[in-house]
């Protein structure tokens, strides 16, 4: 709270001065000191502003050796967070198992013949407490001290804490200003009369609260963000907490916004809550409250009014603005113009589950929250379930592993905790590790209505979105190209305006991302999302919507008499199956409204095939691809509703009568032989997605009649990996928008010369070239004119491509990625030339026969990510490397050690030339 003028309020000054001049002073033993604040009903922060000025004033920090601040209010957590405080000072994950007592002989040791000041901000203690924690701290006859900050009756203290420590404090209260009275320990006054005559007697609180324990590990997270708001930055910045539901969010807020420093750093400092449905009054009103008295004439404004008067309080003063729970850019957008730029380090600071709102206000200082380590989790864990009480032994292992299961979700974890303290029992333990993620969802008051929040604000076409992802099994990478094609063939994608629908699929994906409901879990060179993951709870959220909605059915177990698991009229028109039907027949109760069928399964019964094709006669999607069958099933022709098709099969060449599925849009096939495209395929003409797994695979004479409108293929994008023959290329020109394209088979002519069939495609962006053919020499050329200008990927492998004809390559103008896989250039030197590579940012040597690598930095000028991968022969990595702008990482992996060694010197000379973004990653390394 600040005064009019923005100083330190009133006398205050004088106080902590006078304060100040204590601690340093006389005497010589161990002193405990109180500070008891009432000031018109603010405590709390008159509290954390005295301890905080006094903590951090430069004479106190050059007077005592060690000097920590603790706000936590259990009495193991408070000697951990104090040993954590002290510089030096590092508690590992099995100091924190410990006792009580081996902490604070930890504690005691630590603290022994050092000149120690020790911060209790916030003591709401009871003398039990204290009976653990005063025989730990040791006076060294050195002036040591030990202030508390507390909001409580201090009559308690008299007797019972007073008695046993090694000192008497003296009852002698600091004068009274404005109010405000601070007490030494001992001080005899219960009721604190305020100047305006009013009183008011301070409460003692006990026990921890949920959000207090959720903030266990996220100490550095603290720091990170209490740094930035008391930085040395003076313009006006906006900083957004970012993450998904259950992470602490609000929690981390709040810590920083209490935080002592924080308090003294700033004249102004107010909270208010935003959430899904706000008035812009209600917010301005809850600004306003925290900085002046609202009068009947303040709630008599117009909006425009409050706008006004809450810009003119805040203009002059440092302050800091918490918004929690932001929803949309629409409340910043209304409030923004009455937040002044002072340039004096205001700071506004706001709460949110999208990342795409908190960029669109702050860029990329973005604070994302993380998930709390292993070590974090478990102490947690113990935290809420034995308070002061360390884990049994015969517990220790469950614990660890329902810790795991949580998967460092804090939210997660303090309910679980409170599900395992009702009965710390072995078999009660167990039960409860078996089904973790249902049991933190089984009451709907502690976490359902919190995640739920996130899925009732999702637009209607991002739900089903939302709710697919929990289709794919538990704990598994989701391939998000699999992903998208399926959701277009689910008809989930909505057209926008020119765009593919597997680029607005993306833009849906990212917009899951942003919101917090999706995890990244792998990225591709160039920064494309490949997989994603899904948090157990999530999808155990999902699994409820799917039952609510009649969305899914998730079939885990069968027997003869397999029946639904619901009670419901109409059986939902998706299925997923997880294990083996027995028999196959077990499934009929789901066929007549199932328009989608997902097997994760390995292996089923000879007959599962012609009944899913007999039985569910009005599949949209079947994916098959986990199931090991002997033959394409020829019988797959009656689900002619077919929009998508992934099968694994020995013998994978479809049947020519695969045309009768014209509404068919996606086919992937993984075969262990090579398959055979029949020549009416093309007839399809709706299939926008044609993947062949590894193989030479051939394309039968297409039957295309004279060129017509029907004979052209615009819908398809993707096609490998097929064999590069004549026929191929007939397809080719027929496929003017084909986006991906991969060929598997002979690419070398007699002449050495790199050919490929004709590519057509202007918008065409990947290539892969895999050559079978087989070669004694390097290639002797390799024409430009043959790729496509807006290629933006290309991989080659057996190539024989020789170095010097590398610069062909580096005339494409939009390339970006260029992986080089075994053999796909052959030569002891490569020498880069200039004007070559001027966009490439992912360049990949792989099991290359390459010896030396001479180029500049100026041959690459926009790399990102280097990664050489097997490469044994390399020398070194060329230094110049090192001093491209753009450069970021560098991999190396069995390669040999003095390649190794040169990329760590390149890192090493970036350092000290003061550029810091240049990572390095080495392992395996040979000779």
């Amino acid at each position: 709270m600040a005064h009019p003028d923005g100083s330190i309020p009133w006398s205050y000054a004088d106080e902590r001065r006078k304060l100040v001049d204590r601690l340093t002073g006389s005497p010589d033993q161990l002193e405990v000191i109180s500070i008891l604040l009432n000031w018109k009903g603010r405590t709390e922060a008159m509290v954390s502003f005295l301890a905080g000025s006094v903590y951090n004033d430069p004479y106190i920090l050059s007077h005592f050796q060690i000097v920590a601040l603790t706000s936590f209010s259990l009495t193991k957590s408070l000697l951990a967070t104090i040993l954590c405080s002290i510089a030096d000072y590092e508690i590992t994950y099995e100091s924190f198992g410990n006792s009580d007592q081996e902490l604070g002989q930890q504690l005691n040791k630590v603290l022994m013949d050092h000149r120690f000041l020790i911060f209790i901000d916030k003591l709401w203690y009871t003398t039990s407490d204290w009976d653990y924690l005063k025989r730990y701290f040791p006076d060294n006859g050195n002036g040591s001290r030990i202030v508390f900050s507390t909001l409580s009756d201090l009559s308690w203290f008299r007797d019972d804490f007073v008695q046993g420590l090694p000192y008497q404090a003296q009852p002698q209260p600091f004068e009274t200003c404005d109010g405000v009275q601070l007490y030494f320990l001992g001080a005899q006054e219960e009721e604190i009369i305020s100047d305006d005559g009013s009183s008011s007697i301070a409460m003692r609180s006990s026990g921890t609260s949920v959000k207090e324990d959720m903030m266990v590990g996220y100490g550095d997270e603290v720091r990170k963000l209490v740094d930035r708001l008391t930085g040395l930055q003076k313009r006006l910045e906006v900083i957004p907490i970012v993450g998904m539901p259950g992470l602490g969010k609000t929690t981390l807020a709040r810590q920083v916004y209490d935080h002592p420093s924080v308090v003294y750093h700033f004249h102004i400092r107010a909270w208010t809550l935003v959430s899904q449905v706000y008035q812009r009054r209600d917010l301005l009103l809850g600004i306003l409250i925290s900085i002046v008295e609202l009068t009947d004439e303040i709630y008599k404004m117009s909006d425009l009014k409050l706008l006004e008067l809450l810009k003119k309080c805040l203009l002059g003063h440092r302050y800091l603005i918490v918004l929690d729970d932001m929803w949309d850019n629409h409340v910043w957008n209304e409030l923004q113009r009455s937040f002044p730029d002072n340039n004096n380090g205001s700071k506004i600071m706001f709460t949110s589950r999208l990342a795409e709102l908190a960029s669109h206000v702050q860029g990329n200082n973005v604070h994302y929250l993380r998930f709390l380590t292993r070590d974090e989790s478990w102490k947690l864990l113990c935290l809420k379930v034995f308070h002061r009480r360390h884990c049994p032994q015969y517990l220790m292992e469950i614990g660890m592993q329902i810790t795991e299961k949580c998967k460092g979700l804090p939210l997660a974890i303090v309910v679980i905790a409170g599900i395992l303290a009702n009965e710390e029992t072995p078999t009660w333990w167990r039960q409860v590790a078996k089904s973790v993620s249902s049991y933190i969802v089984s009451n709907p008051e502690l976490y359902m209505d919190t995640l739920a929040l996130s899925y009732n604000h999702l637009p209607p076409h991002l739900k089903p979105c939302f709710l697919y992802l929990a289709a794919f099994l538990e704990d598994r990478e989701i391939p998000v190209r699999k992903l998208i094609l399926l959701w277009v063939s689910e008809g989930f994608i909505r057209q926008s305006g020119s765009k593919r629908l597997e680029d607005v699929a993306e833009d849906y994906l990212m917009d899951l991302i942003n919101r917090s409901l999706v995890i990244v879990s792998k990225k591709g060179s160039t920064g494309r999302i490949k997989s994603c993951i899904m948090h157990d709870l999530l999808r155990e959220l999902c699994s409820r919507k799917f039952k609510e909605e009649n969305f899914m059915q998730q079939l885990y177990k069968y027997d003869e008499n397999s029946t639904p698991t619901s009670p419901i009229t109409k059986m939902p028109g998706r299925v997923s199956i997880y294990s083996a039907p027995s028999p196959s027949s077990s499934l009929m109760p789901f066929s007549s409204n199932a328009t989608s069928l997902l097997c994760f399964v390995v292996e089923v019964l000879p007959d599962f095939m012609s009944f899913i094709c007999q039985a569910f006669r009005f599949l949209r999607v079947l994916d098959l691809s986990s199931i090991k069958i002997p033959l394409f099933p020829c019988d797959i022709i009656q689900l002619v509703e077919l929009r998508y098709i992934a099968i694994q099969a020995d013998v994978g060449s479809p049947p020519s009568s695969i045309s009768s599925l014209r509404y068919l849009e996606t086919l992937i096939v993984s075969s262990r032989r090579n398959v055979t495209l029949p020549r009416n395929t093309w007839k399809m003409v709706n299939l926008r997605h044609l993947c062949i797994k590894l193989g030479v695979n051939e394309v039968e004479k297409p039957s295309f009649e004279e060129v017509q409108d029907d004979d052209v293929l615009e819908n398809l994008q993707t096609l490998s990996f097929v064999c590069p023959s004549r026929y191929c290329e007939d397809v080719m020109k027929r496929s003017p928008r084909l986006r991906k394209l991969g060929f598997f088979g002979p690419l070398l002519s007699e002449s050495r010369e790199l050919r490929f069939p004709m590519l057509y495609a202007d918008q065409l962006e990947t290539l892969k070239l895999f050559n079978t053919a087989f070669y004694r020499e390097a290639s002797s050329s390799c024409n430009s004119y043959m790729f496509p200008e807006r290629l933006k990927r290309l991989t080659l492998k057996n190539t024989a491509l020789a170095w010097n004809e590398m610069w062909t390559l580096g005339m494409l103008p939009n390339l970006e990625v260029l992986k080089l896989k075994l053999h796909a250039c052959v030569g002891r030197l490569w020498e880069t030339s200039d004007n070559g590579f001027l966009r490439l940012k992912f360049l990949k040597f792989q099991d290359l026969d390459i010896v030396q690598w001479i180029t500049s930095s100026n041959h690459f000028p926009r790399l990102e990510h280097l990664v050489l991968h097997g490469c044994q022969k390399l020398k070194e990595i060329p230094s110049s490397l090192g001093d491209i702008p753009t450069l970021e990482m560098i991999e190396v992996h069995w390669c040999s050690k003095t390649a190794a060694n040169s990329a760590h010197v390149i890192k090493k000379d970036q350092e000290n030339k003061g550029n810091d973004c240049v990572k390095v990653s080495t392992n395996r390394q040979r000779g």
